[in-house]
């Protein structure tokens, strides 16, 4: 319970319930609820921080993330938990019973509670600064996160001691026993303004059961996203991050979201949202579990069918389920639920461009260039988000559509419309849309690279076999260039292996691989084919170690390609189940 002058409420199901109504798209009114109240708990200053943030993520606005900065940098002031017992002077000349204290002794619950809002405002802190895409803050950015982590780990430990002296039970779980015997807890960051009263100071009898639950949900939130997202980074990112005290524990990760998402804390609908971000875009993108999305769906689904009454109009919510119905191949069922999504999010204009995203991508996936281009183009220019990529969809769907000196006057516009130096999206549609500076492009040459970002973003699996084998037809009649076939042989293997022709698909990345040793205008054709042709011989006994070989040749001889930091995390997820194999 919180208390303000004159007025008294309950905090803990105030900022839940605003949380609900954003997701059931009542955005405006939760917004207001939190900006009216900011000021009289943590609890409600974090909860309009947070919405403040999520604002700026989704729009990119500049000065939406300025005025989220200016809001989690006052939730941040408010959240410090000030040394209560022992100031400079006392440190320094010994106890003295004149000196005064910077600041009454507060609870265990509030104590506990501000350490876990601030370890939350240095992590979106850090995801706007790297949202700006500017060098000069990544530095920043990377202290911000490690601070974070450390306030997380700190606090999660606690939060468990106080479990086990209290109530005799032991939360933490045994993969999760090396992680919390570690020495984070003990970083000078976590130990000078953020928790000088060490867990032995506090009296844990006055807390109860029910609120260090809360608490628990609370820490496990930011904790478990960290630990996931860690887990997932390339080894070359790996060694950096640890350098700077991280560690990363996908079983860890997911587990801590579990326990937030069945939380009372306001950030279980959050969590939720996590766990159907992970299994319906991360592990099918980054392929975590090969070409298996069976389990995705499975987990996912599972979430959905939990939630349904609750959120049955969330457009969020909604948006998920179109992601469900993609991966299942249901593209029809998808598009409707997006649509649906769309006309729900009135207040979101966020939410009604990723909407509007996904129903360009379905399109295409059908071949259905004219929705795709209708989508794509009006993306470009309502969406803030990458300009250049949009305009690069708009042109080949133009092109595919045979409107060819159209799409050679939009591939012209996607240098100017880029925006960001040193992105890998921004850098490769804009190679690619050089190359018709001079001259028109061709129908087949369109639709190959339709086909192209098809596959780079892994959402072949969701094509029906019906267009799977227009595509596949597509490109035995094409018509192309020397510079163009190992590209084009190796979508012709990923088509294969999609349709189960292992043999053929094996054929086609050994014939990329050759034609990209005479000429090949994609740099990354060579090592995705040899990461691809490796993937399916580890499949068979006799062959599992050369696959792993030509995997490691993927990851080793190649560098400075297209896409690379996205190959690095598919053999870095290969190499784990292959740890048995020489």
């Amino acid at each position: 319970m919180a208390e303000f002058q004159d007025v008294a409420f309950d905090d803990v199901q105030l900022s839940l319930a605003g949380i609900n109504l954003m997701l059931n798209n009542g955005f405006r009114e939760a917004e207001s609820i939190f900006q009216k109240y900011k000021n009289y708990s943590p609890l409600m200053s974090g909860g309009y921080s947070f919405v403040c943030f999520l604002n700026a993520i989704m729009s990119f606005e500049d000065d939406k993330m300025d005025s989220a900065m200016a809001a989690l940098k006052d939730t941040e002031k408010m959240c410090t938990v000030k040394k209560s017992e022992k100031s400079l002077r006392v440190k320094i000349f010994g106890n003295n019973t004149n000196s005064k204290k910077v600041a009454l002794p507060m609870s265990l619950e509030d104590r506990l509670q501000r350490l876990i809002i601030l370890a939350d405002c240095q992590l979106y802190m850090a995801m706007i600064i790297f949202s700006r895409f500017e060098i000069s803050g990544f530095v920043k950015g990377g202290w911000l996160i490690r601070k974070a982590f450390k306030l997380y780990e700190k606090t999660y430990k606690e939060i468990a001691a106080v479990y086990k002296d209290r109530f005799g039970q032991d939360i933490t779980r045994p993969y999760q026993t090396k992680l919390l015997d570690g020495e984070g807890g003990n970083d000078d960051d976590t130990n000078s303004n953020d928790g000088e009263d060490n867990l032995e100071n506090m009296d844990i009898s006055d807390i109860s059961e029910e609120s260090l639950s809360r608490l628990r949900g609370g820490v496990a939130f930011g904790f478990g996203l960290l630990q996931l997202c860690i887990s997932m980074m390339p080894p070359n990112v790996l060694k950096l991050v640890n350098m700077f005290g991280f560690h990363g524990d996908k079983e860890f990760g997911l587990s801590c979201l579990e326990d937030a998402n069945n939380s009372a804390d306001m950030k279980a609908p959050l969590a939720m949202l996590s766990l159907l971000w992970y299994h319906t875009v991360v592990r099918p993108f980054f392929g975590v579990d090969g070409s298996n999305t069976e389990y995705c769906i499975m987990e996912a689904k599972k979430i959905l069918e939990v939630n349904e009454v609750k959120y049955s109009q969330s457009a969020l919510v909604m948006f998920y389920r179109g992601r469900v119905e993609k991966l299942e191949c249901r593209l029809d069922d998808s598009l409707k639920t997006y649509n649906e999504a769309y006309d729900l999010a009135v207040e979101q204009r966020e939410i009604q461009l990723i909407c509007l995203y996904e129903i360009g991508w379905c399109s295409i996936i059908k071949l259905n260039w004219e929705e795709g281009l209708l989508a794509f183009a009006r993306l470009k220019e309502d969406s803030r988000w990458s300009k250049s990529y949009y305009a690069y969809l708009t042109a080949v769907c133009q092109g595919a559509l045979e409107q060819l000196e159209t799409a050679q006057e939009m591939f012209k516009e996607v240098p100017k419309l880029s925006k960001r130096k040193n992105n890998q999206l921004e850098s490769f549609v804009i190679r690619k849309s050089n190359k018709y500076k001079k001259k028109k492009p061709t129908k087949s040459a369109a639709i190959l690279m339709v086909i192209e970002i098809i596959y780079l973003w892994r959402a072949l699996p969701s094509c029906s076999r019906e267009t799977l084998d227009t595509m596949l037809e597509t490109l035995d009649n094409a018509s192309l260039v020397l510079e163009e076939q190992a590209l084009c042989r190796m979508l012709k293997g990923a088509l294969h292996q999609q349709m189960g022709s292992k043999e053929a698909a094996m054929q086609n990345y050994e014939d990329a691989m050759a034609y990209a040793v005479q000429g090949c205008e994609d740099p990354y054709v060579a090592p995705y084919s040899s990461f691809e042709l490796g993937l399916l011989l580890t499949e068979k006994p006799a062959t599992a170690s050369r696959g792993k070989s030509l995997i490691l040749k993927s990851k080793e001889n190649y560098k400075d390609f297209d896409f690379e930091n996205r190959l690095n995390v598919r053999v870095h997820a290969a190499l784990q189940q292959l740890e048995g194999i020489d």
